[in-house]
């Protein structure tokens, strides 16, 4: 798998497809409202489903990125989402 979870991290490798989009909302409903950890460092790209569930729960709860040196354009999207918008209403 892509994905490894190990407590409060979840570390993604390779390329993370959409099939890692339920077990990784399934995962964080269990954490929630714990701040989890996010590890990019070994990620060539993520599937945009993934990338949502992550910003909904930053949105929500606390959470932290460890990206490589690379830049990657779903760096920037992370980076960039702003918490305190509120499109939503």
């Amino acid at each position: 798998m892509a994905m490894n979870i190990e407590d409060t991290t979840v570390r993604f490798e390779s390329v993370i497809y959409e099939d890692e989009i339920t077990p990784l909302r399934d995962y964080l409903q269990e954490k929630a409202p714990e701040p989890v950890a996010f590890d990019f460092t070994s990620c060539d790209d993520v599937h945009l489903g993934v990338l949502q569930v992550i910003m909904s729960y930053k949105k929500l709860y606390g959470c932290e990125y460890s990206f490589s040196d690379e830049n990657k354009i779903y760096r920037t999207v992370l980076e960039g989402f702003d918490t305190r918008e509120d499109h939503c209403n």
